[in-house]
């Protein structure tokens, strides 16, 4: 993880990142061609995801499953669409992105959780959502190492208290409430804006990539639930399926597009395939612990942004977390 980190850093200053905290609130370019290739490899893959579709269809074994898809990766194009086109249009793009992803989702995540608090209405949600965002634009000040480990921390405290509050109330809705989305969030958001909006982008990629595996090997494979009461739709052969072939598609592409050793690419894989279920999970949760099926929706086939963006969030804030640690040795 060291080695990856330091080539994160190398690639950095070579499309003219910069490693340490800016002076400004968000005072790094975007600009170059670490991102713009990211970007059209995004486009690239969603142009995979409509030729396999395409031919699971042309064999009758296979078209039911295909039709199934098919409205998810309409959906999916939308997404990948946005996301891609704000790393093409640039640095004021992009910044605009990951504000409106860090309101936007404290604001859902608030919506569900503070009725447990007592406290019910829009406003009061919308004002939890400013507040992560000042943190996150905070946090693009602070050095990513002293950031991850702030952030690695509190989450240990958090989750302490959370276990040691025996029954629901305004503690209890806080505490789910900061563990996820909130802290991951903050950290997501201040490491993107400080730079690190190209590694969010491969976080981006590596979540629909497990992701597509995983659906597609659990409509052709999948039998037994992995998470029967938190994501019923989980199925432990597309999960094993999205790990392997996630894991085989990035220690190919790693070593070929980035200089990646290909075990270090693989570990990767592997971990971002760990956090993709976990930010689904824990998104998940806060949904059922307050008695809702989704998020404010945003989308049909997917529920509030908060359920689109979940493992992108927990996967990105994971990996900057890891890189940055990893530093440290």
């Amino acid at each position: 993880m060291a080695a990856l980190a330091g080539r994160t850093r190398a690639a950095r200053v070579a499309v003219g990142h910069r490693a340490e905290a800016p002076p400004l609130m968000v005072g790094v370019a975007y600009a170059g061609a670490l991102p713009t290739m990211l970007a059209l490899l995004c486009l690239a893959l969603l142009g995979v995801g409509y030729a396999v579709v395409l031919g699971l269809m042309a064999v009758p074994a296979t078209r039911s499953t295909a039709r199934d898809v098919f409205p998810v990766l309409l959906t999916e194009t939308l997404i990948v669409g946005v996301v891609a086109g704000a790393f093409l249009l640039g640095t004021y793009a992009i910044v605009a992105l990951f504000s409106l992803l860090a309101l936007r989702c404290g604001y859902e995540a608030a919506r569900v959780t503070l009725p447990r608090a007592g406290i019910h209405g829009a406003l009061p949600a919308m004002i939890v959502g400013a507040a992560l965002l000042v943190l996150g634009l905070l946090a693009s000040r602070v050095h990513p190492v002293p950031l991850a480990l702030g952030a690695v921390l509190l989450m240990g405290l958090l989750l302490a208290v959370r276990l040691m509050l025996r029954t629901d109330g305004k503690a209890r809705a806080f505490a789910d409430l900061a563990l996820f989305p909130g802290v991951p969030l903050i950290v997501f958001t201040g490491a993107a804006l400080q730079g690190g909006a190209a590694t969010m982008l491969v976080a981006f990629l590596l979540v629909e990539t497990f992701d597509s595996y995983a659906l597609l090997g659990g409509k052709l494979f999948g039998k037994r639930k992995a998470f029967p009461v938190l994501s019923p739709k989980k199925t432990v052969e597309g999960l094993v399926s999205g790990a392997v072939m996630l894991m085989l598609t990035v220690g190919l592409l790693g070593p070929l597009l980035g200089g990646f050793p290909v075990l270090g690419s693989m570990l990767v894989a592997l971990a971002s395939g760990a956090l993709t279920v976990a930010g689904d999970l824990a998104a998940s949760r806060l949904k059922r612990v307050a008695g809702v099926k989704d998020y404010p929706a945003v989308l049909p086939h997917q529920g509030g942004l908060l359920d689109i963006t979940d493992a992108w969030i927990a996967t990105g804030a994971g990996l900057v977390t890891l890189m940055s640690l990893g530093n440290l040795f």
